[in-house]
């Protein structure tokens, strides 16, 4: 079944045909969106639930993506009117879908939903992809890096496609920081997280490419030294993640690094420029980060070339099967709970 939480009709919306194996749902004004509640069923893993978040307050859409998230379906965005500068940074918060003003205008009939949660991915630039765990896949072929310095970002135009690697970072505690250290404190440790992260990343030449309240996203030149260099960064500090969390952030309450890593294509937009840029390769390190990699570690995807791993600290690695298709791997635990 596929569930739209709308204050609109369906013609409104775009929708093409009438709703066989879909049900439109009402937005309440004022309150946030209550999933497990509104559908008057328990929601199933294979159902899709789309937001339509045209109308809806910063507080109402922070309450509704919250309820999104704490969910094993698919879910997705209707953007009507192009309110969101940035339709990426849903996918960050593990959205397997957007749908924007130009399709509404057009309109699109329920095959456009199935299409997006069946999408096979192909490792090109393109429309989102969710698709389930494969444990029995093999690692998919990668290029060889280059081995040439890096030029820097500025001798990258925007607009076009290329390779990089996708650096997910997130500071997560059991309960959430905003709430549990108030709004100020919290302003103020995301500064310092990013001042250390920057910090630590300087030898990577990583670029701060996209934030979220508790995540950011590096993007790190395709070279076998910036490859290298990043995942000992990340190792460096995860070694070092008490000594950051107590005397740099200054937090006494438990919190954990978490850090993933993924190698694929994507058109190149500068830093808050990057609202059209929605890709396979970026849905998946978003969903990576965010569903699949583990406090305290480094996940790393089968389609980071294997010389980008330090031969050192190749054993430091251990296989955990494979995440929508492609196998990944886990770095060992260096503090134990």
């Amino acid at each position: 079944m596929i569930y739209i939480f709308s204050s609109k009709s369906a013609a409104a919306l775009g929708l093409s045909e009438k709703n066989t194996g879909m049900e439109l749902l009402p937005m309440t004004p004022g309150r946030e969106l209550s999933v497990l509640r509104a559908c008057g069923r328990e929601i199933q893993a294979q159902d899709q639930i789309y937001l339509d978040i045209s109308g809806l307050s910063p507080a109402e859409l922070k309450k509704s993506m919250a309820q999104l998230k704490k969910g094993a379906f698919f879910w997705g965005i209707i953007d009507p009117k192009g309110s969101s500068e940035d339709p990426a940074l849903f996918f960050f918060e593990g959205a397997g879908d957007y749908i924007g003003p130009a399709l509404v205008k057009k309109g699109f009939a329920k095959k456009r939903f199935t299409t997006a949660l069946s999408q096979p991915r192909s490792g090109k630039t393109g429309g989102p992809v969710n698709k389930p765990d494969d444990v029995g896949s093999a690692k998919s072929k990668s290029p060889k890096l280059s081995t040439s310095k890096f030029e820097g970002w500025k001798s990258i135009r925007a607009g076009t496609e290329g390779a990089f690697f996708f650096l997910f970072v997130s500071l997560a505690g059991k309960a959430n920081l905003r709430s549990a250290l108030g709004e100020k404190a919290f302003s103020t440790v995301k500064i310092r997280f990013r001042e250390i992260l920057q910090q630590g990343l300087l030898d990577v030449d990583a670029l701060l490419w996209m934030e979220t309240e508790h995540n950011l996203l590096f993007l790190v030149p395709p070279r076998q030294a910036n490859g290298k260099a990043a995942i000992e960064a990340a190792l460096k500090m995860l070694l070092n993640s008490r000594l950051i969390v107590v005397e740099k952030l200054e937090l006494s309450i438990p919190v954990e690094l978490t850090f993933a890593l993924h190698y694929g294509q994507t058109l190149f937009q500068a830093p808050g420029k990057t609202g059209g840029v929605i890709s396979e390769t970026v849905n998946y390190i978003f969903h990576l980060g965010a569903k699949k990699a583990e406090a305290g570690r480094l996940t790393v995807s089968g389609d980071v070339p294997e010389e980008a791993i330090p031969k050192g600290l190749k054993d430091l690695f251990i296989p955990v099967g494979a995440f929508q298709g492609i196998p990944i791997q886990h770095s060992r635990r260096f503090i134990y709970k």
